[in-house]
């Protein structure tokens, strides 16, 4: 995909998370010239709103929910004051209702669970193996990250293959529509959600979906409003965010230097995940709405102002991280902010590494020699917040 350039400059000043321009080549010297003018910037996009672009100001403001709210929407240029504007559980709430949204959702993601999950992933990902393999030639974003994690949820929150499909279709239309589109994107997606849900009320299946849909949690059943708005976000944030963790993953192992380290020591995987989310995140930013008027290193932000959380300025952030744009697998410390900061964490982090850790192993194990073959097609900043891969071709040979 061409894209016209944009002057690293343009940050300063008109940074929008939604322009189409947006590249994986332009948008890390965007940020760096942001953070070395200051810690926050004014956007004259969408009726104005303030980014935050160093890693300890972003950590900061990420844990200080009560001045930084979610409640408002965490989308750029989306307001929840706006009636069709659906509410994404739990991320878009603030205690204590957040509490209550993530203590029932966040319950198969846990980590005492992973070992419940790990078998049936790696069956999973051999299975797709298998297909690549028969195929030679693939794509590692649509053959291979795709298929993994919309298994994986599907299992998980108790779809079968048909309605596996349907929710694949309706999210790809929410997570590719842009500001015009979104609310009829929404619209059909809630239909779908509901239908599922009134079918788990009227029979329930024993899966986690029944579980949400029939019983209790700290004395009360969950409404269809916040039902919807649960399973809404956790189809969203299992799409995109794994497809993209596993298609980095793949890409950056590509490279022969880092490829020959990991076949010399299989320890090293986590080390090449964690760097991998730090220097390509799927996630790059999350909105906010401040309360009250801040200070954010000297810049005074005031309140009920839009305020974007930059994570991904904050992994490239040189006061924190030595050399940033250097993937270096020698790293000892490697806080970064990928899945966030705070009460709003991401819970599925630890499924996102679980997938990523078990594709490195597989495809290495199967395919020691894969390589990529044809031009890289980055995805630009999607739904105004996250950043993958279109395409990167591949062979197993």
């Amino acid at each position: 995909m061409n894209r016209p350039e944009l002057a690293p400059e343009w940050g300063l000043d008109h940074f929008d998370p939604w322009d189409r321009r947006i590249s994986y080549s332009n948008i890390w010297p965007i940020y760096r010239k942001m953070r070395e003018k200051a810690a926050a910037h004014h956007s004259d996009a969408h009726n104005g709103f303030w980014s935050i672009v160093r890693y300890r100001e972003v950590k900061a403001a990420a844990r200080d929910h009560r001045i930084f709210s979610s409640a408002s929407g965490t989308s750029i240029g989306e307001h929840h004051n706006d009636p069709s504007t659906p509410s994404k559980a739990p991320i878009e709430y603030d205690p204590p209702q957040h509490t209550r949204f993530r203590k029932a959702v966040q319950e198969p993601f846990l980590p005492r669970k992973m070992d419940d999950f790990t078998e049936g992933v790696r069956a999973t990902v051999r299975e797709v193996l298998d297909q690549v393999g028969e195929m030679g030639s693939f794509d590692i974003v649509t053959d291979l990250a795709e298929p993994v994690p919309q298994e994986v949820l599907s299992k998980i929150v108790g779809f079968d293959e048909e309605t596996k499909a349907t929710n694949r279709e309706l999210v790809l239309k929410v997570v590719n529509a842009d500001l015009t589109e979104k609310q009829e994107a929404w619209k059909d997606f809630h239909a779908f959600l509901r239908g599922e849900i009134r079918s788990r009320q009227a029979d329930p299946r024993g899966d986690f979906l029944s579980h949400l849909c029939v019983d209790e949690f700290e004395g009360a059943r969950f409404n269809e409003d916040e039902l919807v708005s649960m399973l809404a976000a956790l189809a969203l944030a299992g799409h995109h965010t794994a497809i993209n963790g596993i298609s980095s993953v793949l890409r950056r192992v590509s490279d022969e230097r880092i490829k020959s380290a990991y076949l010399s020591d299989r320890t090293l995987g986590t080390k090449i995940v964690e760097e991998t989310l730090r220097c390509d995140p799927p996630i790059h930013l999350e909105a906010r709405t401040t309360t009250e008027a801040v200070e954010v290193d000297g810049v005074k932000i005031p309140a009920n102002s839009q305020v974007a959380l930059i994570y991904a300025s904050g992994n490239h952030d040189d006061a924190e991280f030595a050399d940033p744009e250097e993937f270096d697998l020698s790293r000892d410390s490697n806080q970064h902010l990928s899945f966030g900061h705070g009460i709003h964490t991401c819970f599925g982090m630890h499924l996102a590494r679980l997938e990523m850790n078990i594709v490195l192993q597989e495809t290495l194990t199967r395919f020691p020699h894969y390589r990529l073959v044809g031009p890289q097609i980055d995805s630009g900043m999607v739904y105004g917040h996250h950043m993958g891969w279109e395409s990167i071709p591949a062979s197993v040979e």
